[in-house]
C-alpha cells in the first residue's frame, strides 16, 4: 500500500481479509454454501482505501496471508462515475497497477474473468437493452451473463463480486429482481456468486438481501472516524435571521470572504509549517432552473468581492454538461471528479447534490440557494465536502479543521433538523458535529504567553488501540521517518543489523541442546511409514505383514512454500535479510535451498517470532524516547506522521502535546475569563454545570490563577492520561488544567472532577495517580475531586504516595471511600 492506514483502516482490512480466506476454505470444502462479507462504515471512512488493501492482499499476499493467484474481483456499482472514481483512488492508494483495474465497456468479450484484476462494471452494462447482455451480436462471442457465469464455475471461491454503496444496489426494481441480484443470485439456472462483499455506511438492506448466507459483518465505529483526522472537526452553519431579510448577494459575499480567510489561513500554514499549499474552492449551490439574471447577479457578487477572480477559475457542473454563457462571462463545464486535482478551479456552481464522482477536500465552503424542501440534496453536498484537505487535522490552527456553509432560506428549525441529521452519523451524512452561531477564539492576550509554553511541555501519552501491526514493520516505518527527516541517518541498516542480529542469537540458543537440527531434519525430509502384504498366502491367517519407516528428501517446492510462511512471519525483508546471511557465510560452496530451509525452522518457533517482535518494540521505544525532542522540533506535517507510529505500541509511549492557536466554539450565554483561548473581549463561551462549575469559579476566585485550559477529548491538544483497560490500556482526559504563579513561577496543576459511580472510576483513578507518581514533580497540584452528598467539594491530592496506595489498593468496590478517608475540602 502506498496510503499508511489508518488505526480503525488497519483493523478492518484484517478482519475482511480474514473473513474472505475463511469463505473461500468453508466453500472450497462445502460448494452448496454461500457467503457475504459486509464492510459498514461512515462515510468519510475510507472505505475505498480499506477495499484496495484487502484487494491488494488477495492478489499480492501479506501478514495475514499468502498470495492466491486465481483471485478475481468484479466490482459492481450503480454509477460509472463512482467507480472512475473508486479506479482513480485504488491507483493512487495501492501498489495495484493500471493493467490490473479494468473498465468493462462496450468491446469487452472474454469467457471469464481474468485471475489477479479488478473489473469495475455498473449496472447499466447488464441491462436488457444493452448489447453486452447477448452474444453472436456485433461480432461479440460471449454475453457477459456468460462471463460472470463462466468465472463462477471456473473459479468458484476464488472470485469475489463486490457491491459497492450496497444500500443502492439492493433497492428493488418492481414485480423482478434487481441487477444486482441477478448477479448474486445467479439466473436461468447458473450459479449463485459464492461469495459477496457488500460495502456501505448503510448496509441494512444488503444485510436483509444476503439472510440465506452464511454472513460475517466487519464495521468501522463513528468515534474512530471522527478522532482520524480525516474528517473536518466542525460543520458551521449561519443562516439569516427569522425576522431578517435574506440578503443573497450579502451572504455570497460574506461566503467569498470566508473562503480567502481560509486562503490565507492555508497560506500562512504552509510557509509556518513547509507544508502542503490548500487552495480552497467555494461552492455556490442553485436551484434547477435559475434565470440568466439571477445568474448574472451572482457572478457579479462573486466577481465583485475576489480580487484578482478569472473566469477560468469558476466551472459550473450542472446536468447539461456544457459551458455557460452569462452577460460578458464563460463559465465552462467540468466533471465533478476533476475539481479537486485542477488547483486552477476555485469556485463551483452546481445545481443538485453532486453525491457521485465528487471528492475535493479543497471545497471548505458552501452557500446554497435550495430551500427546506431541499434538505437532502443540501446534506449529501456538504457530506461530499467534509474531508480534510491534507487527510489530517491540523493541530496549531483549528480554523482550518471547520466547513462553513451559508443557507439564506433555511431557518432557526430548519438548520436544526440539517444538524440533527449529521449528528447520528447513520445515514449517508459523514459523523461531522455541527454547530450554529460559532464564535471564533484566538490566544488569550490576558493570559501570559509562557502559559502555552508550558502546556506544551506537559507529558501526554499515547494509548494502544485495540491492534497494532507486526512491531516489525512498525520498527522498519519509524526508521524510514527518522532517515527522511534526518534525525538517525542510518537508522534503516541498523535495524536490519538489529533483527538479523537477534534472530542469529535465537539460533545459537537453539542449536545449544540440538533443536534446531531436529527441526531443520523436520523442514528438509519427511518421514513415510510403509506396510507390505504377501497376498500370495494361502489364507488369510497365513498373511504376513512387514511394517516400515524410512525418510524421503522434501523437493524444492516444499521448501520454498515454508520459505514464504517464514517471509510472512519475519516481514519487511528480515527472512530475506537472514537468508542473504547464510549464502554469505557459505562462501563458494553456497546452497540457497539450505539457506531457505534454515530460516524456515528458524520461523517455526513461536518464541523465535515473539523474540524478534520483542527486539523490533525494544528499539521502537528507545529511539522515540532518545529522539523525543527533534521529533517534536518537526513541522505539524511531519510530526504527524510519528503519531500512528506511537499508537501501534503495545504499551503507552509518552506522546507530544500541542496548544492550539485559536479554536471555533458554539454561542452561549455563559462565559468565563482568562482561558488560554477567548474571543475578542476576552470570554470563553462554554456551558459547565454540576462540579465542573463549582470547581472553575472556586480556582478563578484564586488571585494567582494567570490561566487556565479546558482539556479537550482525542486530539493533539489534549492531555492524555493511560488507565487499566480489561485488554489494554485506555485514555483519560482530565478536565481541567490550571496556572498559577508562584514562588517558583508560573506551574500547572492538574484538577479532574471525577465521576465515581462509574463503572471505570476505579480504574481512571488508578491512572491518574500512577501518572502522578510518574511526573508528579511538574505539577503543583494533581487533584480528583468530587462532591459530596453535603454538597462540599472533596480533593484527593494525588501527589501524596499515601493517597496513591490508597487509590492502588482499592478495586472498585466503593471508590467513595477513598475521598472519605483520605480526601479534604476544597475551599
Amino acid at each position: 500500500m502506498r496510503f499508511t492506514l489508518k488505526d480503525y483502516q488497519e483493523a478492518a482490512f484484517r478482519d475482511v481479509v480474514k473473513a474472505l480466506r475463511k469463505a473461500t476454505r468453508d466453500h472450497s470444502e462445502d460448494p452448496d454454501e454461500q457467503y457475504a462479507v459486509t464492510l459498514s462504515a461512515p462515510t468519510g471512512a475510507g472505505k475505498t482505501v480499506i477495499a484496495s488493501a484487502v484487494i491488494e492482499a488477495l492478489f499480492n499476499g501479506s501478514d495475514l496471508v499468502a498470495e492466491d493467484p486465481e483471485a478475481t474481483v468484479l466490482w459492481v456499482t450503480d454509477d460509472p462515475a463512482l467507480n472512475e472514481q473508486t479506479k482513480q483512488k485504488m491507483l493512487s492508494a495501492s501498489d495495484l497497477g493500471p493493467a490490473q483495474l479494468v473498465t468493462i465497456d462496450s468491446s469487452f468479450d472474454q469467457q471469464t474473468f481474468d485471475p489477479g484484476k479488478v473489473y469495475f462494471l455498473n449496472i447499466q452494462k447488464l441491462a436488457r437493452s444493452n448489447p453486452l447482455t447477448r452474444s453472436n451480436i456485433n461480432g461479440r462471442t460471449t454475453s457477459l451473463w456468460d462471463t460472470i457465469a463462466g468465472t463462477i464455475a471456473g473459479r468458484g471461491s476464488r472470485f469475489y463480486v463486490v457491491i459497492d454503496e450496497a444500500h443502492r444496489g439492493m433497492r428493488a426494481e418492481g414485480d423482478r429482481e434487481t441487477i444486482v441480484s441477478r448477479i448474486l443470485n445467479g439466473q436461468n439456472g447458473t450459479r449463485p456468486a459464492p461469495i459477496v462483499w457488500g460495502i456501505s455506511a448503510t448496509p441494512h438492506r444488503f444485510d436483509a438481501a444476503m439472510a440465506q448466507r452464511n454472513s460475517k459483518k466487519v464495521s468501522v465505529a463513528i468515534a474512530d472516524v471522527r478522532s482520524s483526522g480525516l474528517l473536518k472537526d466542525l460543520i458551521l452553519l449561519d443562516n439569516p435571521a427569522a425576522s431578517q431579510p435574506t440578503g443573497d448577494t450579502t451572504l455570497v459575499r460574506a461566503a467569498v470572504g470566508k473562503t480567502l480567510d481560509f486562503a490565507a489561513a492555508w497560506e500562512q500554514h504552509a510557509t509556518s509549517e513547509s507544508d502542503t499549499a490548500v487552495l480552497p474552492v467555494l461552492v455556490v449551490q442553485i436551484g434547477n432552473s435559475p434565470t440568466d439574471a439571477e445568474l448574472e447577479e451572482l457572478l457579479d457578487s462573486v466577481f465583485g468581492s475576489w480580487p484578482g477572480l478569472l473566469e477560468q477559475n469558476v466551472v459550473n457542473t450542472f446536468g447539461e454538461r456544457s459551458s455557460l454563457s452569462i452577460g460578458s462571462r464563460t463559465i465552462r463545464y467540468m466533471l465533478p471528479q476533476d475539481i479537486q486535482d485542477n488547483t486552477e478551479v476555485r469556485v463551483v456552481l452546481c445545481k443538485d447534490a453532486i453525491s457521485t464522482g465528487w471528492d475535493c477536500p479543497r471545497a471548505e465552503v458552501l452557500v446554497s440557494f435550495r430551500r427546506a424542501q431541499d434538505h437532502t440534496y443540501i446534506t449529501q453536498l456538504i457530506g461530499r465536502m467534509v474531508r480534510t484537505p491534507l487527510a489530517r487535522r491540523i493541530a496549531a490552527n483549528k480554523v482550518l479543521n471547520t466547513v462553513n456553509i451559508f443557507l439564506p432560506y433555511f431557518n432557526r428549525d430548519q438548520v436544526q433538523s440539517i444538524v440533527d441529521s449529521f449528528a447520528s452519523g447513520q445515514n449517508d451524512e459523514p459523523p461531522v458535529p455541527m454547530i450554529s452561531n460559532p464564535v471564533y477564539l484566538q490566544r488569550n492576550s490576558e493570559v501570559p504567553a509562557v502559559v502555552a509554553e508550558i502546556l506544551a511541555s506537559i507529558p501526554t501519552y499515547i494509548v494502544p488501540g485495540k491492534i497494532y501491526r507486526t512491531q516489525v514493520s512498525r520498527l522498519f516505518r519509524l526508521a524510514a521517518l527518522l532517515v527522511g527527516d534526518h534525525v538517525v541517518e542510518d537508522a534503516i541498516n541498523h535495524v536490519r543489523l538489529h533483527l538479523v542480529g537477534t534472530l542469529e542469537a535465537h539460533r545459537l540458543r537453539l542449536e545449544a541442546d540440538g533443536t534446531f537440527e531436529r527441526s531443520l531434519r523436520q523442514i528438509r525430509s519427511l518421514r513415510v511409514e510403509r506396510s507390505v502384504a504377501l497376498l500370495a498366502a494361502e489364507s488369510i491367517a497365513d498373511l504376513t505383514l512387514f511394517e516400515g519407516t524410512y525418510e524421503m528428501n522434501l523437493d524444492s517446492n516444499n521448501v520454498e512454500d515454508l520459505f514464504r510462511v517464514a517471509k510472512r512471519k519475519l516481514p519487511e525483508g528480515i527472512a530475506l535479510a537472514y537468508w542473504n546471511r547464510l549464502v554469505d557465510s557459505q562462501g563458494d560452496d553456497w546452497d540457497p535451498l539450505a539457506a531457505k530451509a534454515e530460516v524456515a525452522a528458524l520461523a517455526l518457533h513461536p518464541e523465535v517470532i515473539a523474540g524478534v517482535e520483542s527486539a523490533a518494540e525494544s528499539l521502537v521505544r528507545e529511539w522515540l524516547r532518545e529522539h523525543h525532542g527533534s521529533i517534536s522540533r518537526l513541522p505539524d506535517r511531519l510530526r504527524a506522521q510519528y503519531e500512528p507510529i506511537r499508537r501501534e505500541a503495545r504499551d503507552s509511549e509518552l506522546s507530544i502535546l500541542v496548544p492550539p492557536n485559536n479554536d471555533v466554539v458554539q454561542e452561549t450565554t455563559h462565559n468565563w475569563r482568562k482561558h488560554l483561548l477567548s474571543d475578542s473581549r476576552g470570554a470563553y463561551p462554554k456551558e459547565f454545570r454540576g462540579w465542573e462549575a463549582a470547581v472553575l469559579n472556586l480556582e478563578l476566585a484564586d488571585q494567582d490563577l494567570v490561566g487556565w485550559y479546558r482539556n479537550p477529548t482525542g486530539t493533539d491538544a489534549a492531555l492524555r492520561v493511560p488507565y487499566p483497560g480489561p485488554h489494554h490500556d485506555r485514555p483519560m482526559y482530565p478536565d481541567f488544567i490550571f496556572f498559577h504563579s508562584t514562588d517558583g513561577g508560573i506551574r500547572p496543576s492538574i484538577v479532574d472532577p471525577h465521576g465515581y459511580n462509574y463503572q471505570d472510576a476505579a480504574a481512571k483513578l488508578k491512572g491518574l495517580a500512577r501518572y502522578a507518581e510518574a511526573h508528579g514533580e511538574l505539577f503543583a497540584r494533581i487533584e480528583s475531586v468530587i462532591e459530596d452528598q453535603e454538597g462540599r467539594l472533596v480533593a484527593l491530592d494525588l501527589k501524596s504516595p499515601t493517597v496513591r496506595e490508597a487509590v492502588e489498593a482499592n478495586y472498585g468496590e466503593n471508590v467513595l471511600s477513598t475521598y472519605e478517608e483520605h480526601g479534604g475540602y476544597l475551599s
